[in-house]
């Protein structure tokens, strides 16, 4: 299948309108893959064929996230929105606005504490060591060489489980 770019500045957009625009993009991949959506009206799909299996569970999750919440307060806001918006995905200007950082700021290492303390749940057996990055980096597959990174990643597996938990804590 033969691939489309379409480039839309959305900066200027409100966040709740982005943010719905992420889970249109996802429903409509989602129906054109066969394959169920992880967000369905801003609840959780209880399908999972669409979810593929990222190693991260709710102790590995917790230690991670309690770890990081000692000092890495702008990582924590991010891995948060991204699990709260259902997509699992955190722009760029998003991530300005949750550090409240001027525009020149590099965000260069940003992920560095997370991938440190997702090392040491490995290290201590929490994780197994082909897991996924709990945040990672979003870079143009079609630019070679140095780049920004165009937003952050949480798996999918992680936004579920953790908008399931969020769930069962409203209903209790």
């Amino acid at each position: 299948m033969n691939g489309v770019n379409i480039t839309i500045d959305v900066s200027s957009w409100p966040t709740p309108v982005r943010i719905e625009l992420l889970q249109v993009i996802d429903q409509l991949e989602a129906r054109v893959t066969g394959q169920s959506s992880i967000v369905t009206n801003g609840n959780v799909s209880t399908s999972t064929e669409a979810i593929e299996p990222s190693g991260w569970t709710q102790e590995a999750y917790l230690d991670v996230i309690g770890k990081l919440l000692s000092r890495h307060f702008v990582q924590v806001a991010v891995i948060f929105d991204a699990i709260k918006n259902g997509t699992g995905y955190v722009s760029r200007e998003r991530v300005y606005e949750l550090g409240n950082y001027p525009a020149n700021r590099s965000l260069k290492g940003f992920t560095r504490p997370v991938n440190r303390l997702t090392a040491e749940a490995v290290e201590a057996g929490l994780l197994p060591e082909d897991a996924d990055d709990l945040l990672a980096p979003d870079y143009d597959p079609n630019v070679s060489g140095f780049q920004r990174a165009k937003g952050f990643v949480v798996p999918a597996e992680v936004v579920k489980m953790a908008l399931e938990w969020r769930d069962e804590t409203a209903k209790a």
